[in-house]
């Protein structure tokens, strides 16, 4: 699902149709519906999926479209923009079509004056110029890649390469991103050799000029200057400003995991005197067994529920049935990920779906926005310069051959990604050393934490036929939160306190002052361990395995022979990513160089 198309100023492209279709299908290789392809002597453009649009307009005397356009995602102020541009409400209208007219109107300068979640490409034929956008946060996203006289780009990365000119090939920075860094990436960068990413807020101008590229949006480093009542009515007002079109056209179903987040979002985006719809939870078991801490708070996300007018359901799955979905989510997923984080994420989207919804409003995003991650409170997210989710424990690279980690110096890589990603964050006048270190770590989690996390959810949600609405992944909440003091924030010592102090009338006190709850992994049923051992026992053993000469088998084999003893951290995590790095090469037939 996505969009994907490139420019050429010194060849004819409507020779090419056969790429472009190609180049479409890679976006989803699943589905042939809902698709479009349009060609003209300088750009070809393609879009597949129900979340996409396309518009163009055409002079009557040249045979060629002046402008072309696509979208991936959806504008949350189109309303603003019709009053603007038409003086009255247009609901038959695309949003593709509204884009479209903003750039007749303001050209370029459209990106201030647009909001939502979105992927944006705009060919200006008179100018021979493309327009690549990305959304503030980082919800969508663009891989681009440079050609002779135009540009290639897509919404996934690997589909780039069902374009001739892109080779399948990681070279050694790539497979630190994917190994050392890993699941998730540096900022633009694309892993794939010559491919790069659009950053979130970020315009690329491409033309016969040359590529220029500008940052419209960033988070800055302010002086806050509100008290509590003051900021908490921001704060307020900022979530019920983001979710005025879901109660406008309300989603119908809601995912509770019995923490704050899921409850606030729930309670913002339902509207008043209708039926409020469904909420679901997910719970983990194998037959027989219910395994401890492997699911959402079910009494908390119950009492939720009933208290907004909500029918709950929960929806519980095992091993069986977490092993098609992992399956499922490698071919969904663009890059490798956490296999026993993604597994259960898919499995209840997949429910939802199965139940008739098409779209979902979840709390994800706020611990990011709030610094409410357990990581960003403990003293090891301030004592060391690493980002602050990878905690100490089994890391990939301790897996890997000596001549493997002598080949990519693991952790020079981290220490020079760390120093390139903080050289820049601005800072606030006076602010102390524990207060300018915690401002930094909560800029990574924001820039290159959540970006990937929403664009995970956004994948796994198409492959389940839905629509995820996340109201805490706003800008503007973002901004408001990163310049927040952190007493503030996390009012009276407890994580995101700012946020349950905000909406205390509007939840019960038992929800409201709950801890935060996460998704379960998968990791956490006995008989989903053992397999896993078992496939990356036998990555070690098939020489055809992509990951087959860099892990070190002794090394891997002890290991696999210990128990999942806390004292180990993530390993359960650590053996699953590998599992899905190894299939990611081999899947898209990516050589290591």
């Amino acid at each position: 699902m996505g969009i994907t198309g490139w420019t050429d100023t010194a060849h004819d492209l409507r020779d090419h149709r056969p790429t472009l279709g190609a180049l479409a299908d890679a976006l989803d290789p699943t589905s042939g519906t809902d698709s479009l392809a349009q060609t003209s002597r300088h750009a070809a453009l393609a879009r597949r999926g129900p979340a996409t649009g396309y518009a163009d307009w055409r002079h009557p005397d040249r045979p060629d479209p002046d402008l072309m356009l696509l979208i991936d995602g959806h504008l949350s102020n189109r309303i603003r923009l019709e009053e603007q541009l038409y003086q009255r409400a247009r609901p038959l209208s695309s949003d593709a079509e509204v884009l479209l007219h903003a750039y007749r109107q303001w050209g370029a300068a459209l990106v201030d004056r647009i909001d939502g979640s979105y992927s944006i490409a705009i060919w200006d034929n008179q100018a021979r110029q493309l327009l690549l956008v990305r959304d503030p946060l980082g919800t969508k996203t663009l891989f681009w890649h440079t050609q002779s006289h135009g540009l290639l780009f897509a919404s996934t990365a690997t589909a780039l390469l069902a374009h001739p000119d892109v080779p399948a090939i990681v070279d050694a920075d790539g497979l630190n991103e994917l190994i050392t860094l890993g699941p998730t990436r540096t900022p633009g960068h694309g892993v794939l050799r010559g491919v790069r990413e659009l950053l979130p807020g970020q315009l690329l101008r491409s033309s016969p000029a040359g590529i220029r590229l500008h940052r419209y949006w960033q988070l800055q480093a302010e002086e806050h200057g509100q008290d509590l009542d003051g900021t908490a009515h921001q704060l307020r007002q900022a979530i019920a400003d983001k979710t005025a079109p879901l109660r406008q056209r309300p989603a119908g179903a809601m995912l509770l995991s019995g923490g704050i987040a899921s409850a606030v979002a729930a309670a913002f985006s339902i509207k008043p005197e209708a039926d409020q719809g469904s909420a679901y939870s997910l719970t983990l078991a194998e037959p027989g067994s219910q395994p401890p801490g492997t699911g959402a708070d079910i009494t908390a996300a119950a009492g939720t529920a009933a208290h907004l007018g909500l029918d709950y359901t929960i929806i519980t799955v095992g091993t069986d049935r977490l092993l098609d979905t992992a399956a499922t989510a490698q071919r969904a997923l663009d890059f490798p990920g956490p296999a026993n984080l993604d597994a259960p994420l898919l499995a209840l989207l997949q429910h939802v779906a199965g139940r008739g919804h098409t779209s979902v409003v979840s709390g994800a995003g706020a611990d990011a926005v709030f610094a409410g991650y357990r990581w960003l409170h403990g003293p090891e997210a301030l004592a060391h310069d690493e980002v602050p989710w990878r905690s100490s424990g089994l890391a990939a690279t301790d897996l890997l051959t000596d001549d493997a980690r002598w080949h990519l110096i693991p952790g020079a890589y981290r220490t020079m990604r760390f120093a390139l990603a903080t050289e820049n964050i601005t800072r606030v006048d006076g602010e102390d050393v524990i207060a300018r270190r915690r401002r930094v770590m909560h800029h990574l989690t924001l820039t290159g934490y959540l970006p990937q996390l929403l664009v995970r959810l956004g994948q796994l949600a198409a492959a389940a036929g839905v629509t995820v609405h996340t109201p805490f992944a706003d800008w503007l909440i973002a901004q408001l939160l990163f310049n927040t003091p952190w007493s503030m924030r996390h009012l009276l010592g407890i994580p995101n306190g700012l946020l349950r102090h905000t909406i205390a009338d509007l939840l019960p006190p038992a929800v409201t002052w709950l801890p935060q709850r996460s998704m379960p992994g998968a990791h956490l049923l006995p008989a989903w361990d053992r397999t896993q051992r078992e496939r990356l026992h036998a990555i070690t053993t098939d020489p055809a395995a992509p990951l087959n000469g860099l892990l070190h088998r002794d090394r891997v084999r002890y290991v696999l022979n210990q128990a999942a003893a806390p004292s180990v951290r993530d390993w359960h995590t650590t053996i699953a990513y590998l599992i899905e790095i190894n299939a990611w090469l081999a899947r898209h037939h990516i050589t290591i160089n």
